[in-house]
């Protein structure tokens, strides 16, 4: 109910330009998913706590429900640790997913992560804010799929351009979308071009500008 007037647009961000500095060359990018045994597969990645909240079983779900090929050209990549930690790598292993688990990474070494993923989800449920990892990710050319319930999903995720919304917990259509994304490497890059596209205007000078702008009106409503 709040009047256009009264908000500025000041975008919650990354930095952008540190994370778009440390993508990986080709050539680091191809040793790095050699070393992770996936060379040519389709790499899908969550990044995050391995926590309830984050609802990881979700993804590990949604991805086992893909068509045995589809599973065989594409590889589900976890970077993170938590409690659920030791369930997700019991079910993957049970159910022979093959999904890879390489725990917790700081900030300056999840860039290497990014550089070698196709595809980025965040399944998170009640308690998510915004995600910021989803801007980290857009950063690297990345199409995302997030949860109705992920802070950004109504700002950075323009469904059908650079990625996909689904119904929190709906592990069916989390599934399709993934499905789309690994059959399509047409649309996985131009999904990832418009990403970073899209991220480009959630920057830090978009931020000074809007503080900017709010002190400027309080100014002038104070003269009043």
């Amino acid at each position: 109910g709040i009047e256009d007037s009264k908000l500025v647009f000041t975008p919650y961000c990354v930095n952008n330009d540190f994370f778009r500095s440390k993508r990986l060359d080709k050539e680091k990018r191809a040793r790095l998913r050699e070393h992770l045994k996936t060379k040519d597969e389709v790499v899908i990645l969550f990044v995050g706590k391995l926590i309830p909240k984050k609802r990881p079983f979700d993804l590990l779900y949604a991805y086992e429900k893909l068509p045995l090929k589809l599973r065989k050209r594409s590889k589900l990549l976890f970077v993170g640790d938590g409690v659920l930690r030791r369930e997700l790598e019991e079910y993957s292993k049970k159910k022979n997913l093959g999904t890879i688990f390489v725990g917790f990474k700081n900030q300056t070494e999840l860039p290497d992560f990014y550089s070698i993923a196709d595809i980025f989800v965040l399944p998170s449920g009640t308690g998510e804010t915004w995600g910021l990892v989803v801007n980290e990710a857009m950063n690297f050319g990345l199409p995302v799929i997030v949860s109705d319930i992920v802070g950004c999903s109504s700002d950075l995720v323009h469904c059908g351009r650079n990625g996909f919304v689904f119904k929190m917990g709906d592990i069916n259509e989390l599934s399709q979308y993934l499905k789309i994304l690994i059959e399509d490497d047409n649309k996985r890059i131009a999904m990832g071009k418009a990403s970073i596209k899209i991220v480009s205007d959630y920057n830090y000078e978009a931020v000074v500008k809007g503080i900017k702008q709010a002190v400027e009106k309080l100014l002038e409503n104070k003269d009043e």
